[in-house]
């Protein structure tokens, strides 16, 4: 099973329409905090936009193949690309439709400081479930989202430094989610964790790609078997062990990954 994640309204209807061309696909419906300018800046474009999306979301639910909202959350690394404040008017907008549709939440958080898990906290009541992907913040912020029984998300990215591998060591496998975000957040040598890598792949330069090969620099859904070889070693378990946890608590965070 794959996720497609999208980040626009436009990119929800393409993911939609992507995921429907195989039955080992799924999508998300929802905007990235980067361009939650595409809401407007009235109540009434605003409530376009959230019933647009919404529209989408419940086409996918129809035959199953809109597994999760997002990406959405806060991102204060690239706030060039998009405002404070319109990302968190565009993130609580997002909200009216996982109270509608009951959808998990694929939630987005980069160098907000206490922001999101405040406004998480604020809002528990208004949706079910939800996983802080591509986590790669403080212990600290990682067992206070534990406790509103959310998850966190592990991918290449969460595991660069040591301090990273550290707080892998603290999220309890049920509630650890692993990821590839592909194309990016591939594990490189320079990282922390790649000592922990034991599976590699024929890689080739873009322009000498061939089938059967891998392409440089962007990562793939089969690199998924790096992340759980990193979580694996850094809290010393069987890589099995942690990939079954995984697997576990994705079909139970997307609702069964069937359609």
């Amino acid at each position: 099973r794959i996720v497609v994640t999208c980040g626009s309204l436009e990119e929800s209807k393409r993911g939609l329409e992507l995921a429907r061309t195989d039955a080992r696909l799924f999508s998300t419906v929802g905007v990235h905090p980067t361009r939650c300018s595409e809401f407007g800046d009235n109540e009434e474009s605003v409530a376009a936009h959230v019933e647009a999306l919404t529209r989408i979301a419940r086409q996918g639910m129809e035959d199953g193949t809109v597994a999760a909202l997002g990406e959405l959350g806060l991102d204060y690394a690239r706030t060039e690309f998009c405002d404070i404040e319109t990302q968190k008017r565009g993130f609580l907008a997002q909200l009216a439709i996982a109270g509608e549709t009951k959808l998990p939440l694929f939630i987005h958080n980069r160098e907000t400081g206490d922001d999101l898990v405040t406004m998480l906290h604020d809002n528990r009541h208004r949706f079910s479930r939800g996983v802080v992907h591509s986590f790669d913040d403080s212990a600290e912020l990682a067992a206070r989202i534990i406790a509103l029984d959310l998850y966190i998300g592990i991918n290449g990215c969460s595991l660069k430094k040591p301090e990273n591998l550290e707080v892998v060591r603290s999220i309890p496998l049920e509630r650890l989610l692993l990821e590839t975000d592909c194309p990016w957040c591939d594990i490189r040598a320079s990282h922390a964790g790649s000592d922990h890598v034991q599976t590699k792949f024929p890689t080739r330069n873009e322009k000498k790609f061939e089938l059967g090969s891998c392409v440089k620099g962007r990562y793939e859904p089969c690199h998924i078997i790096q992340v759980a070889e990193v979580v694996a070693g850094a809290k010393g378990i069987d890589v099995a062990e942690v990939a079954e946890a995984s697997r576990k608590n994705a079909y139970e965070f997307f609702g069964g990954l069937e359609k």
